[in-house]
């Protein structure tokens, strides 16, 4: 209900003013609790679970199972992580494959996981979670998974389902990086599979983009242009540098070495895997949760999130592109609960050939990326960061020469003159440190802005037809039911309290601050106008003295 007076007051006053002043919506008795919009008021009551209790089919499936998952620590392996232990009451156990980092161990690391705001609805529900998950020391780029002795035999006598999540999604990873952790990893895993005493499923997450040389992708393997054996054997016999010479010309047709490995990968499934119950999952564009455990949240700028941060924050003013293409996204818990859902099928079924899956957006809720900028422009106006460093200002433009003056005037020239006065005052420059990191984005990124491509998605949407109504409710994945608007409405505010960690209790000052860049805004405008105008002006009052 107060969602939908604040949707209708917002409305109101669109028709009206353009620009909403901060001080109506703070004023106004519609205005909304920003940990309700995101979800964070709906926490269900703990409670005891009987052993007895019988759960939907999904539930069942994981009743007494033994998941290993590796990739705990990414983005989608917290989602996963979390998922499991809040909705699937009867599972067993669930180890994570974490790697020592940063002079902390597996323990520690997996204690900083949880510290995560993710995981807040997961501790209030199910308060007795942590006897239910542990670490074990490994890492998927070395032989062996980097197991232990004891470590892998407690996986082989224990471990029912494997989810398999683990890789470098870096675009620019150097080549032997990419081979050894993208390609190898899946190799040794399924080695150790293999091995495994009672195995009902093993998920390899692959990415909807492993075949992107094609804009057209099914739900099956192609054939590569080399042979995963014969890169292994190159980068085994070359030193780092001969190797960053000649990525260009190993990887050929692939935009960079992440959608390479990550083909050569899936051969490696291909080929190695034939007889285990595994099959492959693609996602697309993977984003900010949908709905739960709680709206907006994300822990990384990959792909479009990088865009909105660059905007919301007054830091990206600009950038080259083709805006009117479609974008496949995909938020993370749709992602997740198709995973896990898949998973179920597929060690149900038994399938002669490996299965594929792919779950994507494009073909049922189509949306540009100028769409879903505006669309967040809309709603995001309502939420500044206490951080932003100047008011919402964007042009995107797919014009090289239109990009270059609005880069030099939007970006070069203001980041000199910021960190020249930031040097004067005594702190750190930093904006132009900045800018290049953002044209190395822009760089990586540009080969999926300007392409438009089709991602067949019948699998998934012929397993959602097959749920039950409660497992429907459970492990919502229906793409066709996705509102863009619906998404986009607590977006930015998750990105504002869970990626760029400013408390909601700093909306006040922010909002005043807001306003403040926004005159400042006006007037460069303003000031910006006057100065191009008199370069017009100044050539042509010449003319008219010269010809007087």
């Amino acid at each position: 209900m107060a969602l939908d007076l604040h949707r209708k007051y917002i409305e109101r006053k669109q028709e009206s003013s353009p620009l909403i002043p901060i001080k109506d919506i703070i004023n106004s008795k519609y205005y909304l609790d920003p940990l309700q919009l995101l979800g964070e008021r709906d926490f269900n009551e703990p409670r005891e679970i009987s052993e007895s209790e019988v759960g939907t089919p999904v539930q069942e499936f994981f009743r007494d199972a033994v998941v290993l998952i590796t990739g705990g620590t990414g983005f989608m392996g917290k989602v996963l992580t979390e998922k499991l232990l809040r909705s699937c009451p009867h599972i067993k156990h669930i180890y994570l494959l974490i790697r020592s980092k940063k002079n902390k161990n597996v323990d520690q690391r997996l204690e900083d996981i949880f510290e995560d705001r993710l995981f807040k609805r997961l501790k209030h529900e199910v308060p007795k979670y942590y006897h239910k998950i542990s670490a074990i020391a490994g890492d998927c780029g070395l032989a062996g998974l980097g197991l232990s002795v004891s470590s892998r035999n407690t996986l082989i006598n224990e471990v029912n389902i494997v989810f398999h999540g683990a890789a470098t999604v870096r675009f620019d990873e150097h080549i032997r990086t990419a081979m050894n952790i993208n390609v190898s990893g899946i190799r040794e895993m399924i080695s150790l599979c293999r091995k495994i005493t009672n195995l009902k499923v093993l998920a390899h997450i692959s990415t909807a983009f492993s075949n992107c040389t094609r804009l057209y992708v099914e739900e099956k393997f192609y054939d590569n242009s080399v042979n995963y054996k014969d890169i292994l054997e190159l980068i085994s016999t070359k030193d780092d540098q001969t190797l960053q010479d000649m990525t260009n010309s190993i990887i050929g047709n692939y935009p960079n070495t992440y959608t390479f490995t990550k083909s050569l990968a899936e051969d490696v499934i291909r080929n190695e895997g034939q007889g285990l119950p595994m099959f492959v999952f693609r996602p697309s564009v993977v984003i900010a949760t949908y709905r739960e455990p709680v709206r907006g949240w994300i822990d990384n700028v990959y792909g479009p999130t990088g865009i909105i941060v660059g905007v919301g924050t007054g830091i990206l003013h600009t950038y080259f592109g083709n805006f009117e293409t479609v974008t496949d996204i995909i938020p993370v818990d749709i992602v997740v609960n198709a995973l896990i859902c898949s998973s179920k099928e597929v060690a149900t079924i038994k399938a002669d050939e490996i299965p594929i899956y792919t779950c994507s957006s494009s073909k049922q809720v189509p949306i540009k990326w100028n769409e879903f900028i505006e669309m967040n422009k809309q709603h995001g106006m309502y939420w500044p960061t206490i951080r932003a460093v100047w008011y919402y200002s964007f042009w995107p433009t797919n014009n090289p020469y239109l990009y270059a003056i609005l880069n030099l005037f939007c970006h070069i020239i203001p980041g000199y003159i910021l960190d020249t006065l930031a040097v004067m005052s005594g702190q750190k420059p930093i904006l132009l440190n900045i800018y290049k990191k953002l044209h190395k984005v822009r760089d990586t990124l540009a080969y999926f802005v300007r392409g438009e491509w089709t991602f067949v998605n019948d699998r998934i949407l012929r397993l959602w037809d097959t749920l039950d109504s409660q497992d429907r409710e459970l492990f919502n994945f229906d793409v066709r039911q996705i509102s863009w608007e619906y998404f986009s409405q607590a977006h930015c505010l998750g990105l504002r309290v869970y990626l760029v960690k400013d408390d909601i209790h700093t909306l006040p000052n922010a909002r005043k601050k807001w306003e403040r860049l926004h005159a400042a805004h006006i007037v460069v405008k303003t000031l910006t106008i006057i100065f191009l105008l008199w370069l017009v002006w100044l050539p042509v009052s010449m003319i008219f003295k010269h010809v007087i």
